[in-house]
């Protein structure tokens, strides 16, 4: 089965939510992962790799539904 191709008007508001949440999902993380530190649960080096992690994943998404193939 071939996998359903997305209009780029829906790529567009994907990408846009994406940039939205984007703000409020490192902060949220933050706070997590902050508590996590506070209880010696994990290192702070640990909290910067995953928060790096996560931040360069959202933007990864962006930019792979972002591009948009001019042939079509």
């Amino acid at each position: 089965m071939r996998k359903k191709e997305r209009s780029n008007k829906s790529k567009f508001f994907l990408v846009m939510g994406l940039a939205l949440g984007l703000p409020s999902t490192i902060i949220g993380f933050f706070f997590i992962l902050y508590q996590l530190v506070k209880n010696d649960v994990i290192s702070w080096n640990i909290l910067l790799v995953v928060l790096l992690l996560v931040i360069f994943y959202m933007l990864f998404l962006m930019v792979k539904n972002g591009l948009v193939k001019k042939d079509k």
